[in-house]
Order: C-alpha cells, then structure tokens, then sequence
C-alpha cells in the first residue's frame, strides 16, 4: 500500500520529499562535525528523519490531511520511518562501494524498477484499469481469459523489474540486456502484429521503445566501462 500511494501522488509528493531531504541531510552534516557517528549510521538517520519530515510536510503544506493511508496509525508512521532508515543506508552502501559512473548505473537501474513497479501495482490491486489501458475489457473477458491476462502481465512487468534491480545491485550487464531483450521483442512483434495481420496502431509501441531503451544503454554502458 505505501509503494502504491508513493506511485500515485507524482511530482507533487516528490517536491516535499526533497524539502524533508534537504533538511535532513543538512543536520547531519552539521551532526558530522561535532560528533564520532559513522557515515552509514548518519545516511540512514537522515533517510530516516527526511521521510518523517516529509509525511509531516504533506499534512501541514498540502492536504490538510493523512493522505497516505500507512501514516494513520503508529505503526504506520513507525514502518515509513524505518523505511527511510533502510534506504538511508542503502544509499550509503551504493556510493561507497564505487563513487563513479557506477552510482549513476545503479541510480537508473533502480529508478527504473520503480517505474515498472507502478505496472506491477496496477495489475495486482486494479487489474481492470490496467487492461483497459492496453484496450481491454477485463469484465468482457472469459474467467479463464482474466485469468490469463492478469498472471501473465504480472509475471511480465514484475520479472523485468526483478531483472532491473539485480543489475544495479550487481552491475551485471547481462541483466540489463534480459530486459532489453523483452521489450525490444514486444516492440518488433507489436509491428508484426500491426502490419502482418491488420491489428490496430496504439502508443504503447513508443513505450516499448522507450523501456527497451533504457536498459540497453545501462547495459551498454557497463560493457564499454569494463573493456575500458
């Protein structure tokens, strides 16, 4: 439920989000200065507080109320701020490792798997928007035909979001070309389809461009880097 409401509120939860950042990250530099706390104990501090600030921020300058139906309680406040003290020290664990084009790799790798994560929601909690935006009717269908429908676009957008993710945690290209490899398939069979057998034209053709893309230079990239 919280990585679906983060996926629903957009640009707007984005911009305080970086207010509760900014100051976070701004006392802990301050905190660095006077004390012995080491930096992956102080990112995920700073994770931690800047997603308090943040939830804090979106009552107070935005909606006047608990939008985010985690938040009402104790132990929903509890988990977004343990959330923000993982990621903290995720963050942490990536730019210590290597502190080049690699952070970059990885950054996109998993801005990426959030993208396709919004899919996966979609198909899981409202399968019935998610096929009318490829042109179905899931009510219209068979049983056995929602059924289909629903597992297989699952299993689709959640293994390529899987596939994303391991190849920013390992920076194998190999992962970021099996994610290439599908989408780029969906895009030439989608012409096939269109100009084979008559189906109609529909825009999810540039979004297949777009997802193949994407990875392939991440992939790319990390090739060129390692024969370097």
């Amino acid at each position: 439920m919280l990585l679906f409401d983060f996926q629903r509120l957009g640009i707007v939860l984005y911009g305080v989000v970086i207010i509760g950042f900014a100051i976070a990250f701004s006392v802990a530099g301050l905190i660095s200065r006077f004390t012995d706390l080491g930096g992956k104990y102080l990112y995920a501090i700073a994770g931690s507080v800047a997603i308090a600030l943040a939830v804090f921020l979106m009552v107070e300058l935005l909606f006047k109320t608990e939008l985010l139906g985690g938040n009402r309680t104790i132990l929903g406040k509890g988990l977004h701020w343990l959330a923000g003290f993982i990621g903290g020290y995720f963050y942490y664990w990536l730019i210590s490792k290597e502190k080049n084009y690699t952070f970059i790799i990885r950054y996109l790798g998993i801005l990426y798997s959030y993208v396709l994560l919004g899919a996966v929601l979609d198909w899981i909690f409202t399968p019935s928007n998610a096929a009318s935006g490829f042109g179905f009717v899931l009510q219209e269908l068979s049983n056995e035909g929602q059924n289909a429908l629903i597992r297989d676009f699952t299993s689709f957008f959640f293994a390529t979001c899987v596939f994303s993710l391991l190849g920013a945690i390992t920076l194998n290209s190999a992962w970021f070309f099996s994610v290439a490899i599908i989408y780029f398939g969906a895009a030439i069979f989608n012409l096939i389809a269109i100009y084979v057998y008559g189906t109609g034209y529909n825009d999810i053709y540039i979004s297949e461009i777009l997802l193949a893309a994407w990875p392939a230079a991440l992939g790319i990239t990390l090739l060129l880097k390692n024969n370097e």
